[in-house]
């Protein structure tokens, strides 16, 4: 899902707030004790506001976290992000590896009380591939039988490699084997739908709580399309409703860092994020928690549509391309900008990812290049200078203006300020203004083209350094700058449809580096997240990469 990292200028303010603020967390720990005998609701912030509910057209991170939790696809994620059971109880997979037979339970219902059929997945996938859809996830289905010549409009979509045998039998067919199907399977495109709902409500769907079909843990309460709050409330209807402890969970936007901590402080959340001073601050805190996170927080240039003809032509220049990255210190930027545990990006995939399937090297050890002029993300202010005037002696330009865009909390505040001070004083001629404006404008502009430059990530939905890779080939809806390199795509092509683990690493560490000295995109750090949390709180899964079961499973004790 699309992310952007939540960086607070909290330096000058959160010494006072922790100093008067210790007496109340002992306070607030508490109530909270007090209340976890009587209650199982709870409160939590989150950084950004909900867009929309429909599946096929969620693209941000909150909009993933709720949905994992008010809907369910075939299989759900657990720890270490291994595929469970969800709504299939069971799946088999013929030797060829072409053909997955899912057997659905027969107590799964919609929240109105409703049999979830095979019938619901055959129709949400047509629905999800069908190019009148528009959906941003459509090329995940890349592989099923048929998808592409579907999404490309060629072909009906009743030609998907999908079917109902019975009730409860829902059978895929491939074109070739997909390695992490049955991981992909938990992801949103994927997720069932009550035909009768998306009929009813139309291009009203997903845009209210009352627009919706549920078939997961939870509904939503009080989310009208707009707003800052809402609320999950326990699904009577969900087949495994005895392992759902929390009644109720509330969602808080907070942007401020601060607010935050106050709010915890005085036991209004039990669960908060942590950044800049805070972390250090409350490191002794036995309410802190440090989850570590396979998310990349990556820069895009617009090399199709952006505001002038000059920028075009220097992002369509590989040499000021590289040279904007090349003025970037990552270890410096982790360590003093953001300090906060995030450490510099080696690549577009992030550590800890996956592992080379004969030697056991993390791939992004292996596809980085140390070399700094095909590297992607190491610093060299002299080779930077170097480039920057050849680059702009190609293009014509002594000068370049442009526009960085971000969100308009204080989280980016001091990301933008070192990325406009860097480039300002190192590239000669080269201007930025900051352009900061609400996440759902931002996101707009990611899927219009609207920008310049503009601040971006990505929060892997399975455990496969693919999920990062396959965005930026040609055409691809999440390749926002359009990038594009026709070897690359062949690569890519490989990994995506070859049998053989082997084959499949190779292709993709070469894709990985065929970017890298492209840069096709500005890597600049892998995330770590740190919370204050209610210490009665068990139960709660993080994965670095690939989902987790959301609130499944958590309880107060």
């Amino acid at each position: 899902m699309i992310n952007i990292r939540e960086k607070k200028n909290v330096r000058k303010s959160v010494g006072t707030v922790v100093m008067i603020g210790m007496s109340a967390l002992a306070l607030a720990a508490c109530g909270q004790k007090a209340d976890a005998a009587n209650t199982q609701k709870i409160s939590v912030s989150i950084n950004a506001e909900l867009q929309t509910l429909d599946p096929d057209h969620i693209v941000e991170t909150t909009g993933g976290e709720i949905t994992k939790n008010v809907e369910e696809g075939l299989t759900t994620i657990g720890k270490n992000t291994k595929p469970q059971p969800g709504i299939a109880k069971s799946w088999t997979k013929s030797k060829d590896g072409l053909t997955y037979t899912f057997h659905l339970r027969h107590n799964a219902k919609w929240n109105d009380g409703s049999a979830l059929t095979a019938k619901d997945f055959v129709y949400a996938w047509q629905r999800g591939v069908n190019p009148k859809t528009k959906a941003e996830n459509a090329y995940r289905f890349s592989g099923v039988k048929n998808a592409d010549a579907i999404s490309a409009g060629k072909m009906s979509v009743d030609k998907l490699g999908v079917s109902a045998k019975g009730k409860y039998t829902f059978v895929v067919q491939l074109e070739h084997p997909i390695a992490t199907l049955i991981q992909q399977v938990s992801n949103g495109v994927f997720l069932p739908l009550q035909q009768k709902a998306v009929e009813k409500y139309g291009a009203k769907y997903g845009t209210d709580a009352r627009y919706v079909a549920y078939d997961g843990p939870y509904t939503i309460k009080k989310w009208n399309g707009t707003g800052d709050s809402w609320t999950l409330v326990k699904n009577p209807e969900y087949w495994n409703k005895g392992n759902i402890h929390l009644t109720s969970v509330t969602y808080q936007v907070v942007k401020e860092a601060t607010t935050g901590l106050n709010m915890f402080e005085s036991g209004q959340l039990d669960q908060t994020t942590l950044l800049g001073n805070q972390i250090q601050n409350e490191k002794n805190n036995k309410s802190y928690v440090k989850s570590e996170n396979g998310a990349n927080y990556f820069i895009q240039l617009n090399q199709k549509s952006p505001s002038s003809d000059a920028v075009k032509k220097a992002f369509n220049n590989v040499k000021i391309r590289k040279a904007i990255s090349l003025v970037i210190n990552r270890k410096s930027f982790v360590k003093n900008t953001l300090d906060d545990g995030s450490i510099a990006a080696k690549g577009i995939v992030t550590e800890g990812m996956a592992q080379d399937p004969k030697t056991g090297e993390d791939f992004a050890k292996e596809a980085y290049v140390k070399s700094d002029i095909d590297s992607g993300v190491n610093y060299n202010l002299k080779l930077a200078k170097k480039l920057w005037a050849e680059g702009m002696k190609e293009i014509g330009q002594t000068s370049l203006n442009v526009t960085l865009t971000a969100d308009d909390d204080d989280a980016h505040t001091e990301i933008v300020q070192y990325m406009q001070n860097q480039w300002q004083k190192e590239l000669k001629g080269m201007h930025v203004t900051i352009k900061k404006v609400p996440k759902p404008t931002r996101v707009k502009d990611l899927q219009s083209g609207t920008f310049d430059i503009i601040m971006s990530g990505w929060s892997p939905d399975a455990g496969d350094p693919a999920s990062f890779l396959d965005m930026f080939t040609t055409g691809n809806t999440y390749n926002f700058g359009s990038y594009s390199n026709a070897e690359y795509d062949k690569q890519m092509k490989i990994a995506d449809t070859t049998g053989s683990d082997q084959i499949r690493w190779d292709a993709m560490v070469k894709a990985e580096k065929i970017i890298m000295a492209d840069q096709g995109i500005v890597p600049l750090y892998q995330l770590s997240t740190s919370y204050l949390r209610n210490t009665n709180l068990k139960g709660i899964i993080n994965n670095p990469a690939g989902g987790d079961p959301g609130w499944r499973g958590v309880s107060l004790k």
